[in-house]
């Protein structure tokens, strides 16, 4: 089984990138203000603790040659005047004994008179019957005899704790509030932001499959607007292919109306024939009209194989010119024997190989050689050359004698089942219209120029397809065709 993708959502990433850096700077803030928080409360109860320092020393005199502590009860017990932490004391003589405590605090690294400082208290944090305190600890010189002593005042962390909890809650909880505010003024701003896209995806909805107009771009956002110019450019692009097919099965229908017509006419006139010259000749008509339908069906098939959605990358290959013209020529010099037309091939020494499709390219030479025989008079002749003028440059050429085609009419010769008028063409036209229009398709298909010129001053005409012109302009493949190359090699 396969995991179902889920499709993403733009609302939600754009909630996403806009939210997730408000919520990590609220983080942050939180933890900047939360240590702030407690460097404020640090400060101020180490100063109190300071002054806890400062009112044993007070009390600290010299008997007899030695320094004592004189701390009344009740001094004591103002001392000790705390709600919600406990205070402790201790005071060492110089020599590190204790002289005066009601508990032992840590901090044994104080113990040399050497490393107190007697103006800075020194500040460090101790645990005493499980609980965490903060020490402060000074050392005192009697003013009389110039004694010595280690006064250390410890103190739990409750009131600090709670100080600096105090100051996070009142900042960060406004902060987490505002924060609140932003997201919903994000939201409801995303939500308004996308009602143009709501309203594109709906008139978009509401079309019928034939309505392929142009979307209004007046109230598109400029964002947007790039998009809807490409949808409109496809949406031109599939009206002129749908608009091609309808002419195309309308042209393909009228013009196979008629050779059926004619093979029903020919088989009922067949039927009612005795004389059996009578009945071969009407048989003889039969298959003409059955080789007309027969040609016109495989044009139209190869019309349809030839067009820009049929392309398939996966046939393209390195491919001799040469050998596909040869080719040609051996299927059709039949037909010009037959007409008694003097058909030759012109070849040259130059390499000819080039990528493409070996089935279309035949196609492509094959009407247009069999365009020559069909418009060139019994006793003619035509001439198929293939050349290499350049190391990216491929040239077909077909020349004929004929009665050429009137410059008018070149442009007009690639349109499907157009066909020149009889009176221009100088012979009776049989073609379906079909051949020159699939030349066309495979040219543009192969990146390729076809050009139509004369012969000599009046009569005759050449027929070119130069491949790779475009690429010799361009510097490099373009298009379809350079996807194709892509292709090709990725297949390879």
């Amino acid at each position: 089984m396969t995991e179902k993708q889920t499709t993403p959502s733009l609302r939600r990433q754009l909630l996403y990138w806009l939210m997730i850096p408000v919520l990590v700077l609220w983080l942050v803030g939180a933890l900047v203000t939360y240590g702030l928080a407690i460097a404020f409360a640090t400060e101020g109860y180490d100063q109190a603790l300071v002054d806890s320092v400062h009112s044993i020393a007070s009390h600290i005199v010299s008997r007899d040659g030695r320094v004592v502590v004189d701390l009344p009860p009740v001094a004591l017990e103002i001392l000790k005047d705390n709600v919600k932490d406990r205070l402790y004391y201790q005071v060492k003589d110089s020599h590190g004994d204790v002289i005066a405590s009601d508990t032992r605090i840590p901090g044994s690294e104080f113990g040399a008179v050497s490393d107190l400082n007697e103006r800075e208290p020194e500040f460090a944090y101790g645990r005493i019957r499980g609980e965490e305190v903060r020490i402060a600890s000074l050392l005192f010189r009697e003013p009389q005899s110039g004694g010595k002593a280690i006064i250390q005042v410890a103190e739990t962390l409750h009131a600090r704790e709670e100080f600096a909890d105090k100051i996070l809650i009142g900042v960060v909880a406004p902060q987490l509030l505002i924060v609140i505010g932003i997201g919903l003024a994000i939201f409801l701003g995303i939500r308004r932001g996308l009602t143009p896209l709501n309203n594109l995806r709906d008139a978009v909805a509401a079309r019928t499959p034939h309505d392929l107009g142009p979307i209004p771009e007046e109230n598109v956002p400029r964002e947007v607007r790039t998009l809807v110019s490409a949808i409109n450019g496809l949406l031109e692009r599939l009206h002129l292919d749908i608009e091609a097919q309808r002419r195309f099965v309308a042209n393909a229908a009228h013009q196979l109306r008629t050779p059926v017509a004619g093979l029903k006419t020919q088989t009922e006139l067949a039927l009612r024939q005795t004389d059996p010259s009578d009945i071969k000749h009407a048989l003889t008509q039969i298959r003409t009209s059955a080789d007309r339908a027969t040609r016109l069906t495989n044009q139209l098939l190869t019309l349809a194989r030839t067009g820009p959605e049929a392309q398939d990358p996966s046939r393209w290959s390195m491919l001799d010119l040469s050998d596909v013209a040869k080719a040609v020529m051996g299927e059709l010099v039949p037909q010009a024997v037959e007409r008694n037309i003097d058909i030759g091939f012109e070849g040259t020494e130059e390499p000819t190989t080039m990528l493409g499709d070996r089935w279309a390219l035949h196609e492509l030479c094959s009407n247009l050689v069999e365009n020559a025989i069909r418009y060139t008079q019994n006793g003619g002749r035509i001439t198929v050359r293939v050349s290499a003028p350049d190391e990216r440059v491929r040239i077909f050429e077909v020349e004929d004698d004929g009665p050429g085609i009137p410059e008018p009419e070149r442009s007009r010769v690639f349109e499907r089942f157009y066909r020149v008028p009889e009176e221009n063409a100088g012979v009776k036209s049989s073609g379906s219209g079909l051949g020159l229009a699939i030349v066309r398709e495979i040219a543009n298909s192969h990146d390729a120029l076809v050009n139509i010129r004369s012969a000599r001053a009046s009569e005759g005409t050449i027929v070119e397809v130069r491949f790779g012109a475009q690429n010799l302009e361009a510097g490099t493949l373009s298009g379809e065709a350079a996807e194709r190359k892509a292709s090709i090699a990725a297949i390879k």
